[in-house]
């Protein structure tokens, strides 16, 4: 069993994403509605959170032990200036 928070973050569009050419509605069409949207210094920074625990289930999926549980955790956060993608980081870390 796993529980989800966020959206997914598709590794293979990340690859598609090019700084100085993909647009904001690109990115929002590829990735649905940021987490979060910080506004700074003329820039605009959009973090895509996503979370996923496996759970492991026990007698026949009727008890889980949360405490065995893997949380991996993926951010994409891009930097947009005048809606387009000026840098992007990606990291998928699991625990």
């Amino acid at each position: 069993a796993s529980r989800t928070e966020g959206t997914k973050i598709d590794r293979n569009l990340v690859l598609n994403l090019k700084p100085g050419a993909t647009t904001r509605q690109m990115v929002i069409d590829a990735f649905g509605a940021p987490s979060a949207i910080n506004y700074e210094n003329n820039e605009e920074k959009f973090t895509y959170t996503f979370k996923e625990k496996a759970v492991p289930v026990y007698l026949g999926g009727l008890v889980e032990n949360e405490t065995k549980g893997k949380e991996s955790l993926t951010t994409l956060e891009l930097v947009l200036k005048d809606d387009i993608v000026y840098s992007y980081r990606f990291k998928s870390a699991e625990n």
